[in-house]
């Protein structure tokens, strides 16, 4: 027996000894004698072929330029779009335009493009350089839909694809949204096609995003049920007339708030707000305890936002650049889009609040128009003295998962549901009645470096009988 485990350690031995020495012979293998053996039948070895040719032919081949060509791409029709850190090596630019047709033609694609990482940007958003071909327009098949964008001058978004799947599950057919950052459609698409919204007010200040939304939405057949507009969300934004407002903006939609409150029906309706939030440690964080006791919370206590007042007064009153036809229920942007069916009029156009953005007001043809005053100095005094209800966060979802989530997280929240009750309570003043605003989800869609989350706060804001309202706060029990 002894004999036999001997003989068992030497074959063992032997083995060891010949698969170091076949590590040790495949490390000697040049690289090119590697990448010969798969020449024919990879894309990678088809483009190593062809460039390492040309570029021996003009005698600048080495190991270096080797290494520095890309290993993968992503391919969008007939165009590829390298990573941000192949073709570096400045002796590429010895062969021109050379060394772009050649890579086309190796990889079967008529345009070529290469990521960029903008330099200080936390979120480290890329952008693309069309390195060959006419333009940067592609079509990308995302859950059923095909989106349309320029890709030198946006991106699809991967990172948002929970939050996509997440408004896809809604049932959204009788809801009016208004989605204040469209961009390309992301989220706008996710709500007309699979979540069936009425209709979708997509509102963004880029041209670019807009123009590119325009055509996803005629390749799928979804013109009729969205409108866009084009401008800053705050100034541009219809009101009155929503069921749902996403605002989808990072790191911080704190700015659009009051806009979007400004969106909702009067009988109310619900927030989606995004937020990039710095996660909570247990040395460096403590949560603020906003919920006061005896519901003493006003109007006039300062939470670290932006003062609702000067914030009315800043977006709300500017002037007017429109052109109204009367016979074809047309309000005209400085880009056309803006078009308001007959239905929506009243809530948009009549709005006693709504103004429509523009450069000059003398492209209405009249006298410059006088800023409006919403409400007198006496009014805005008895309103900030009125006692407001809490924020507050829906049964279930306190049962089930608000006490996992990060503080910070919860902080904010809270901070959203304040904000924004103290917002409703002053756009709607109607006596016996008040608004409340109740969280009742926080979904989180991705991880940021530094420990930063994006998370989205789902806000159900209604107005309620106002001693209901305030009696059910003197009952509740505090964060």
């Amino acid at each position: 027996m002894e004999e036999y485990c001997e003989k068992v350690k030497i074959v063992e031995r032997k083995y060891v000894i010949y698969a170091q020495r076949a590590v040790r012979r495949r490390r000697r293998s040049s690289v090119d004698e590697t990448t010969t053996r798969f020449s024919l039948v990879s894309p990678f070895g088809e483009m190593l072929d062809a460039l390492r040719e040309e570029a021996t032919r003009n005698g600048i081949w080495s190991d270096d330029l080797h290494r520095d060509l890309p290993k993968r791409w992503e391919k969008h029709g007939d165009l590829i779009i390298f990573p941000p850190n192949c073709f570096k090596n400045p002796n590429w630019r010895l062969l021109g335009r050379r060394l772009w047709q050649l890579t086309a033609q190796s990889l079967k694609a008529e345009r070529l493009g290469r990521k960029r990482i903008i330099e200080g940007d936390e979120f480290h958003t890329p952008h693309v350089d069309l390195l060959y071909g006419k333009d940067g327009w592609v079509e990308h098949i995302d859950n059923g839909v095909k989106y349309h964008y320029d890709v030198t001058k946006r991106m699809f978004n991967i990172g948002n694809m929970a939050e996509k799947q997440r408004i896809s599950e809604m049932d959204c057919h009788q809801d009016v949204v208004v989605d204040m950052f469209a961009g390309i459609g992301y989220f706008t698409m996710a709500y007309l096609m699979n979540a069936h919204a009425k209709h979708v007010y997509a509102i963004d200040w880029h041209e670019d995003s807009l123009e590119a939304l325009e055509r996803t939405l005629e390749s799928n057949g979804m013109t009729d049920r969205c409108t866009l507009i084009q401008g800053d969300s705050r100034r541009v934004s219809p009101q009155g007339i929503a069921d749902r407002v996403n605002l989808g903006l990072v790191p911080s939609s704190r700015p659009y708030w009051l806009a979007g409150c400004r969106c909702l029906r009067s009988t109310g309706g619900i927030l989606h707000i995004h937020e990039a939030v710095k996660l909570a440690t247990p040395k460096t964080h403590q949560l603020r305890r906003l919920h006061k006791s005896g519901s003493t919370l006003s109007r006039n206590e300062s939470l670290g936002s932006v003062s609702e007042e000067s914030e009315m007064s800043e977006y709300s009153d500017f002037d007017k650049k429109c052109s109204i036809d009367q016979n074809s229920n047309f309000v005209s942007l400085t880009n056309g889009r803006f078009s308001i069916g007959p239905n929506d009029e009243k809530a948009v156009a009549d709005s006693s609040d709504q103004h429509v953005e523009g450069k000059n007001s003398d492209d209405c043809g009249g006298k410059p128009l006088k800023r409006r005053i919403s409400r007198s100095a006496s009014i805005i005094e008895e309103i900030e003295n009125r006692v407001l209800p809490n924020a507050r966060v829906e049964p279930a979802f306190k049962a089930s998962k608000w006490s996992s989530i990060d503080a910070a997280i919860r902080e904010f929240a809270i901070d959203c549901a304040t904000n924004c009750t103290r917002y409703l309570n002053n756009i709607h003043d109607k006596q016996g009645e008040i608004w409340t605003c109740m969280i009742t989800n926080i979904v989180k869609v991705k991880s940021y470096p530094a420990h930063t989350d994006h998370i989205v706060v789902d806000l159900d804001c209604r107005p309620q009988d106002e001693k209901v309202a305030l009696e059910s706060d003197l009952n509740a029990q505090t964060f």
